[in-house]
């Protein structure tokens, strides 16, 4: 039975890897034909490191189906979401990657309405990824998932998932625990950790509220929403057992990053876990150094580089951690880290 839960998933893996990038090429071609503005991706074409990619992304999907048939987290979080809207994306999809490429190729980072950036901190008024309408509209909200998994060819939603394997491998919950996630966005990786942990509350907190709006609609249960920063969070000393982010850190700035773990430390309660699933940082995989390079070339983000080189496990044995261990796969990284 439980080689059969692995082939199974795998297969449903590859196959949503090879619908994604199918749907990257059709939108990227038809792009291409009807916009002047479309400014090819930087690629690299060296064979040896596409082959590589090829393989990393078979072993990511390989790991979520080994989690699966190990209870690291429930089966049903592999089952596809709404495939009627899927499929109903696909035109605005192509519509949007049109505007897309127009701000790419004119370099046009701040395309937002200001009446919707609200108090807002100064360094998320942006499109980041040059997106229509950076994180605030409800528009943006309903494509951004699809987005992202055309953008990583179907492994964004596994290589989020191994977090919640890190945790577990650093820290066993007797009990129902509190939950934090912070920048939970329209709360992908929120219904996958509901899913996995035993939980007394869940509180998933953006600074966006179109994202926080959508994450209401999607998500099913006991789920708290709350307008925050991570920076600066409205909550008490030793609040959580548990606090966590997928996919923030290289969107903020270095002051900023250190603050969110500062706070994240204070909100915790001794003993609780902080973890953080982000992109991978240079030198991690060598091989992957230039793909890393070419990432703010292609998409808006001004504090990736400076997020390549950050020393994450200094600054948290520096805000009080304790126990830190990291790993990476494919094109994230993990942190897992105790406070005593």
């Amino acid at each position: 039975m439980k080689n059969f839960i692995e082939r199974s998933v795998l297969s449903f893996n590859l196959t949503k890897t090879v619908i994604y990038t199918l749907e990257y090429r059709i939108i990227y071609f038809l792009s291409r034909s009807f916009s002047p503005y479309v400014k090819a991706p930087h690629r690299e074409n060296r064979k040896d490191l596409i082959e590589y990619l090829r393989n990393q992304v078979i072993e990511i999907h390989k790991i979520d189906a080994e989690n699966v048939a190990n209870n690291i987290y429930p089966i049903d979080v592999i089952i596809p979401k709404a495939s009627r809207d899927h499929v109903k994306n696909l035109p605005k999809l192509l519509l949007d990657s049109l505007r897309i490429s127009r701000r790419r190729k004119l370099n046009i980072k701040n395309d937002i309405n200001q009446e919707d950036l609200g108090d807002t901190p100064d360094y998320l008024n942006r499109n980041y990824h040059f997106q229509t309408d950076g994180y605030f509209s409800e528009d943006s909200a309903r494509l951004y998932e699809h987005q992202v998994e055309i953008l990583f060819s179907g492994t964004a939603a596994p290589m989020r998932r191994r977090l919640i394997q890190k945790i577990k491998e650093a820290h066993s919950f007797e009990r129902p625990i509190r939950i934090l996630e912070i920048g939970a966005g329209v709360g992908t990786a929120s219904v996958d950790f509901a899913k996995s942990f035993k939980y007394s509350s869940y509180i998933v907190s953006d600074v966006s509220s179109p994202y926080l709006k959508t994450a209401k609609k999607r998500l099913k249960g006991d789920f708290e929403f709350v307008k925050a920063r991570g920076e600066d969070l409205p909550f008490k000393d030793e609040e959580f057992d548990l606090v966590f982010s997928v996919y923030l850190f290289h969107e903020l700035p270095r002051s900023v990053r250190e603050q969110v773990i500062k706070e994240s430390h204070r909100v915790l309660k001794k003993g609780g876990v902080f973890a953080i699933c982000d992109s991978i940082q240079k030198d991690d995989d060598p091989l992957l150094n230039q793909v890393l390079e070419g990432f703010p070339l292609d998409y808006h983000e001004p504090f990736y580089k400076d997020y390549t080189l950050w020393d994450a496990k200094n600054s948290l044995a520096d805000s009080g951690f304790k126990n830190i261990h990291t790993d990476h796969k494919l094109l994230s990284k993990y942190w897992t880290a105790t406070r005593d």
